[in-house]
């Protein structure tokens, strides 16, 4: 019998699972935003602060109560996703030493880096109390990119480096490159606009 593992073949199916998990979420993004612009005049849109509450409220002439609901949820599950993986990176820089050991302190009934969660999301909170919604939507966005960008660069060294272990999932050498060029020309198409270098 085998053992139950998440995954019985991880070199066909994480690639399999990351592509079609992208191609499925784009092809939402695309029907969501074709219906919103096919539903109402765009030049009406163009105006809203909240195009998808307003398309809501212009159909159904209700206040939009349930999307504004959904809306508040995901945001919710977006700042999750964010003080877990900040407070995996905190983690992982402490057990690296380039970051004070406090932070790579795991709970011992949990098993999890309560220290940098914490703190993580005290941070966050200090934050989002301090600074405007759309200012830090920005600084997230930005964050994100660069995140992104560094992460292809040192995919792209390692795997120039260091020789590949048998095993692992092998991806070409233009695949990184291309991910930190279109993370990096993302950061700066974005600081431009920010500066109003570039026509919104």
């Amino acid at each position: 019998m085998l053992p139950i593992r998440e995954v019985r073949d991880p070199v066909r199916d994480l690639p399999c699972a990351i592509l079609g998990a992208l191609i499925v979420s784009s092809v939402l993004y695309f029907l969501v935003a074709l219906a919103v612009v096919l539903s109402a005049p765009v030049e009406a849109l163009a105006l809203s602060e909240a195009p998808l509450a307003w398309l809501y409220a212009h159909l159904t002439g209700r206040e939009p109560l349930t999307i504004t609901l959904i809306s508040l949820f995901a945001v919710i599950n977006g700042a999750l996703i964010q003080i877990i993986m900040a407070s995996r990176v905190a983690y992982g820089m402490a057990r690296q030493g380039w970051l004070p050991s406090l932070f790579a302190r795991v709970s011992a009934t949990t098993r999890t880096p309560v220290v940098a969660t914490a703190s993580v999301a005290l941070l966050l909170l200090v934050l989002a109390l301090w600074l405007p919604l759309e200012t830090l939507a920005k600084a997230t966005s930005y964050f994100l990119l660069m995140v992104f960008t560094l992460v292809n660069l040192s995919l792209w060294r390692l795997k120039r480096e260091y020789v590949q272990p048998p095993g692992v999932i092998r991806i070409p050498h233009w695949v990184p490159v291309c991910g930190c060029l279109a993370s990096a020309v993302f950061v700066g198409v974005q600081g431009l606009l920010d500066l109003g270098l570039l026509p919104g």
